[in-house]
């Protein structure tokens, strides 16, 4: 029969010891980590949990306005010593300047500067007052100066509140260099040729980020900066900007019939030619003396020296389609041209004895060129839709658009060598732009339906960019950096086209890389971006070079050769006609003969040593395995079989003997 339960004095002790224990360690945890619930409602991290239940940032605590509504937000708040643009570190009296609220770096030791609420929530809902404006700790919106004017102007008194302190007593105001004291807060300040970087840092200031700053060379300096000069060029008195020394500049232009020479200076023409054919680009080679120029009705391109006095006019090349835009290469001697007729681009030498054509494909209507001895690199216009400016090479390769948006009938271009820049005319557009030589960006400098009426031949010099106008008859020039001082040069003219400006310093002396002795070439050496030996050499249209590249092998088979296949860019060796085999690719031919046959032999030695290696293996392991079967086992069993036969014939035999 079961006793009656009667409950132990001691073990009901115990109960109620444990409880009392974890009630109290539970209100521990509560007291030193408060979980801010009301009900069902949990603030965030970097909020504040009301009275009656509502969430509001850590920011407006002790703000000196009822957030909460039941002003719960505004209890047991000491009197902050921070200013009116200055911010309260929560659980601290830290004050930290507004500027660096969400500023990427944390100044308050507990972070909340930088909290992502606080940001977002800063982003969403900036100040409501301009900057000109106090935001009063009422909600309201003064104006500036009525702060700290000893009167009391925000309904809760904050905007005269704090006013006689000087911020820039501690630490200058975090401020790197200056920091200027203001009847209500500070401001930090920098030197000149400084700028103020988030409100407190000053940092240099590279003044040279502006490519129009300087006409020629700009060097930055702490602080400041300064305009050099490039070589050759000084600096003008009067102007500041870099001008040509030696000789007086003269500019050459077409006109239909003629070719006159103008004293930029004095404004004096002369005639170098007369009596022509519709004489449309031009071109120069200033060590010569020379400008070379085409010409439609000839289908030709000529040559003349500069010097009035001799007549002789020779033509270098015919049989050209249209000649469209030429450039002379100066330093290597080469004349480059455009045939929007036959859509090709084509280079020669100055005598016109040896030409090559570099491009064939993908041009619609090629017309003005540059060239760039120093980069090996050449420029130039195509005007067929959409129209483009291009950029290759001057042997042939890596050819690439460098503008294609923002023109629509790019006629004259004009490089700068100093600033690395392309000028063009656009005569649709009746604007002058230009752009880095990388196509990274381009820009307007001058924009005129009236004095860029239908622009043909342009040229830069100095700082000044000159044109020439068909409709308007006349020659123009402008200041090619600010786009202004526009000058008419010479007015009256009839026809006016190609131009240039005749000045030793419009073609620099640069390094020749094909004289070197390893340069020599069989038929033309040009200027090779891109790689080690900066040129390289080709031969003519249809013909393949040796594998050397020096030396021009046999013509290919007009047949098997397709328009693709004359431009560098674009010939591989598996394009090359197969019948037509060199004696350097026969001698090729038989020594890859005489490697196959001794790699046929290697791989036969290694096929013998393999077989050889597999029997000797299964010769180990047949000889295991037989040593396996022999276990000791049953040698014991045998030897004692082969023991008792050897006694049973001795008595076998003493037996015989006894008898």
């Amino acid at each position: 029969m079961s006793q009656p339960y009667s409950p132990n004095p001691a073990s009901g002790f115990a109960i109620a010891f444990t409880i009392t224990i974890t009630i109290s360690f539970q209100l521990g945890l509560t007291a030193a980590f408060p979980q801010h619930r009301h009900g069902d409602v949990q603030c965030g991290e970097n909020e504040f949990l009301c009275l009656n239940g509502r969430c509001v940032s850590a920011l407006t605590l002790c703000s000196g306005r009822d957030d909460c509504n039941d002003q719960s937000d505004e209890r047991n708040c000491s009197v902050s010593g921070c200013g009116p643009h200055e911010f309260l570190c929560s659980n601290s009296t830290v004050c930290i300047s507004k500027y660096q609220l969400c500023d990427g770096h944390q100044d308050c030791a507990s972070g909340i500067d930088e909290s992502d609420d606080l940001c977002e929530k800063r982003a969403v809902q900036p100040e409501g007052c301009g900057k000109l404006e106090f935001l009063c700790g009422s909600g309201q919106c003064i104006e500036l100066q009525s702060a700290c004017d000893n009167f009391p102007d925000c309904s809760d008194g904050s905007d005269e509140a704090n006013c006689d302190r000087n911020e820039c007593l501690v630490a200058n105001g975090q401020c790197s260099d200056y920091c200027w004291d203001l009847p209500l807060g500070y401001e930090c300040a920098c030197p000149t040729g400084l700028e103020l970087i988030n409100h407190f840092i000053c940092e240099d200031v590279d003044e040279c980020r502006n490519p129009d700053l300087c006409d020629q060379i700009c060097v930055n300096l702490p602080g400041s900066y300064a305009c050099e000069c490039s070589r050759g060029y000084r600096k003008g008195t009067h102007t500041g900007t870099c001008q040509a020394a030696g000789e007086e500049p003269i500019m050459i232009v077409t006109n239909h019939g003629d070719i006159k020479s103008i004293n930029m200076n004095r404004t004096e023409y002369l005639e170098i030619a007369d009596r022509l054919h519709s004489a449309t680009a031009l071109s120069m080679d200033i060590t010569l003396s020379t400008i070379f120029w085409s010409g439609d009705n000839h289908h030709g391109i000529f040559r003349k020296s500069v010097d009035p006095n001799r007549k002789e006019i020779r033509q270098i090349l015919g049989d050209v389609q249209s000649p469209g835009g030429i450039a002379v290469d100066w330093i290597y001697s080469h004349i480059y041209w455009t045939d929007p007729r036959a859509r090709t681009l084509s280079l020669a030498t100055l005598d016109g004895l040896k030409r090559k054509t570099l491009f064939s494909t993908n041009l619609r209507e090629p017309t003005a060129i540059a060239v760039d001895p120093e980069s090996g690199f050449l420029y130039w216009v195509d005007v067929g839709k959409p129209a483009k400016i291009e950029k290759a090479g001057m042997n042939g390769v890596g050819r690439r658009i460098l503008v294609s948006v923002g023109i629509e009938k790019p006629t004259g271009i004009a490089l700068d060598y100093i600033k690395k820049r392309l000028y063009w005319v656009d005569s649709d557009l009746h604007e002058l732009y230009y752009t880095d030589l990388d196509g990274l960006y381009h820009r307007s400098v001058f924009h005129s339906p009236k004095y860029l009426a239908n622009p043909f031949g342009l040229a830069v010099f100095e700082d000044r960019a000159y044109w020439s106008d068909v409709d308007g008859k006349a020659v123009y020039s402008i200041n090619r950096f600010g786009g202004a001082n526009l000058t008419v040069l010479t007015p009256n003219l009839t026809e006016p086209r190609g131009l240039v400006v005749f000045h030793r310093l419009m073609q620099p002396i640069v390094q020749n890389w094909c004289v070197e002795e390893h340069a020599a070439c069989e038929y033309l050496c040009v200027p090779a971006p891109y790689t080690e030996q900066h040129h390289a050499c080709l031969c003519p249209d249809d013909v393949i070079p040796n594998r050397t590249g020096h030396t021009c092998g046999k013509e290919a088979d007009p047949v098997a050769t397709s328009p693709e296949q004359t431009d560098p860019v674009t010939t591989s060796p598996e394009q090359a006609d197969p019948v037509a085999t060199s004696p350097e690719q026969t001698d090729l031919k038989q020594l890859d003969a005489v490697s196959v046959g001794i790699i046929a032999l290697i791989v036969i030695l290694l096929g013998i040593v393999m077989c050889c290696a597999a029997v000797h293996w299964r010769m180990i392991v047949g000889h295991v395995k037989t040593s396996r079967f022999y276990s000791p086992v049953h040698l014991h069993t045998e030897n004692a079989i082969i023991c008792n036969a050897q006694r049973k014939d001795t008595v076998s035999q003493q037996f015989l003997l006894s008898e």
